[in-house]
């Protein structure tokens, strides 16, 4: 189904500071900014999101979120350039990535994830997934940064086994030996007409980099990758680091060639998007492999992804190939 759009001239309606749509009268115009704070409210207390705005100007942090008995709270956070500082140059390191990743979206215009535990958004620390992007003035400089996050108490992260994987409210980087447990689980589950599509990246440059410059922040360079691909895929698809520069992006449904692609170019795109000091020119290479009937199992796909990973790089960076049978490549 396709429903056409078209954009309109936007105004804002004095005493609301809401863009509206110009061609409104101003009763219609305050009737839709009602109904979109509405829409607002119904989006907060249904996912129990918080949504938050941190103002470059007036270098003030806020956020706002429904309690569990529907009160909605909205908080404040003055000077907040002065505890980023702090935190960036401080030894806890949740506080370190926190405050990095912000002080990135800072720098220049950018879209990110990060995850951190700590207590920004309650009084109590509690594990924060954050997605955020920077917003820029008319002149290009960033002005504020806008975004959601979900909260929880961190017991998803520790529990193991398939039933723990199904309930993760904040999903995480797997571990090898776990990714491909999931993802044969995932395989054995395809329903007829489905597909499942295993993803091989890695990072070729990552390690030369890595043995030039020992500081870098390995640690918050992957999880910032693994936070930037699973905020942009769906809730079902698993990621898992299966080396120093490499990893594993598994999807499932019906998909067909063009959207394999895609997804894999925009595996590539989200790379380099990240730019946290040292990791800028991050390459990557992607090998990609499916499976529908007959099944494969994991240890399969990942040998034909490796084969069509050998022929992307064989083409120079940043490139990736689809591995099919009638060729191998």
């Amino acid at each position: 189904m396709v429903i056409p759009s078209e954009a309109f001239s936007r105004v804002v309606v004095s005493g609301l500071g809401t863009p509206l749509d110009a061609e409104l009268s101003r009763p219609a115009g305050i009737r839709l900014w009602q109904e979109r704070e509405d829409a607002i409210n119904m989006l907060l207390e249904k996912t129990r999101v918080t949504l938050f705005s941190f103002d470059l100007e007036e270098d003030t942090f806020y956020f706002l979120y429904v309690l569990p008995d529907g009160q909605q709270v909205e908080r404040k956070i003055r000077n907040f350039n002065a505890i980023l500082d702090m935190a960036v140059r401080g030894t806890n390191p949740e506080g370190v990535r926190f405050a990095s990743a912000f002080r990135e979206a800072i720098r220049r215009p950018m879209e990110g994830a990060v995850e951190f535990y700590g207590s920004l958004f309650s009084e109590e620390p509690r594990w924060n997934a954050l997605t955020y992007r920077s917003v820029p003035a008319p002149d290009g400089i960033v002005s504020s940064i806008i975004g959601f996050s979900f909260t929880g108490d961190g017991k998803q992260y520790r529990k193991g086994g398939r039933e723990a994987r199904s309930q993760r409210s904040l999903r995480s980087l797997l571990g090898g030996g776990e990714i491909e447990t999931a993802i044969n689980e995932k395989i054995d589950a395809l329903s007829a007409g489905d597909k499942g599509t295993l993803f091989l990246i890695e990072l070729t440059n990552f390690r030369a980099q890595v043995e030039a410059h020992p500081e870098l922040n390995v640690a918050g360079y992957t999880h910032a990758l693994s936070e930037i691909i699973l905020s942009d895929f769906r809730g079902s698809d698993l990621l898992g680091q299966v080396g120093e520069d490499r990893f594993v992006l598994f999807i499932c449904g019906r998909t067909p060639l063009d959207i394999i692609e895609r997804r894999a170019q925009r595996v590539i795109e989200l790379v380099h998007r990240i730019s946290m000091k040292g990791f800028e020119h991050i390459a990557v290479s992607i090998g990609v492999a499916a499976t529908g009937a007959p099944k494969l199992q994991y240890h399969v796909l990942l040998q034909q992804a490796e084969q069509a990973l050998g022929s992307a790089k064989s083409h120079g960076e940043n490139n990736y190939r689809v591995y099919f049978e009638d060729d191998r490549l």
